[in-house]
């Protein structure tokens, strides 16, 4: 049981719906002599805005709840789409990546700012946001396949994020902090491509 904590965003039905619709188009261009995936469970798609870490108790001490609520203050609703699907030989993870969005950025900067208010060290941050759709073995050769497969051009609309906690094969939300900012983003330059 990994008792992990962090910020996440996650899809509305209609997203849910668009990620069903990539998860099986991932499913049907995997070659047949590629290793078997280990898909993601809906009910499992997020976007782990920063990652607080494991082995933590669903006790949420109000300064990290007043801190998201100013960090969700400051970020506007927003949408992202798309842009590829990648694998990452260190987790295994097969991830679907976000065209650049700063707003979406912003999001996971805001939350790791807040976590770091609230006296807390995350054990990781997010330079990166992506959404796992499944996992392969870890320390494979780039799997070329994955560019092949057509990404939904759909926008997700980013109107909240949440605290989840996973007490083992699902999610529990501990909170909901809806986006209320008006102003976007200064635009940053994508640190990782």
């Amino acid at each position: 049981m990994s008792q992990a904590l962090f910020p996440a965003w996650r899809p509305s039905a209609d997203g849910r719906a668009a990620l069903a619709t990539l998860s099986q188009r991932l499913q049907t261009a995997r070659p047949l002599d590629a290793p078997s995936l280990q898909l993601r469970r809906p009910d499992q798609w997020h976007v782990t805005l920063c990652y607080i870490g494991n082995g933590l108790s669903p006790c949420v001490p109000a300064a990290l709840r007043d801190a998201f609520a100013s960090a969700a203050a400051r970020v506007p609703p927003h949408a992202w789409t798309i842009e590829r699907l990648a694998y990452w030989h260190h987790s295994g993870a097969v991830v679907a990546l976000p065209a650049p969005c700063p707003s979406l950025q912003a999001l996971c900067d805001a939350t790791r700012d807040a976590i770091r208010r609230a006296g807390i060290v995350p054990t990781a941050v997010t330079t990166r946001p992506h959404l796992t759709l499944a996992y392969l073995d870890r320390g494979l050769p780039a799997q070329a396949w994955l560019g092949a497969v057509d990404c939904p051009g759909v926008m997700f609309q980013v109107e909240h994020f949440e605290l989840l906690f996973n007490p083992g094969g699902r999610y529990e939300a501990l909170g909901t902090w809806p986006l209320t900012g008006t102003t976007p983003p200064p635009h940053q330059e994508t640190l990782f491509p």
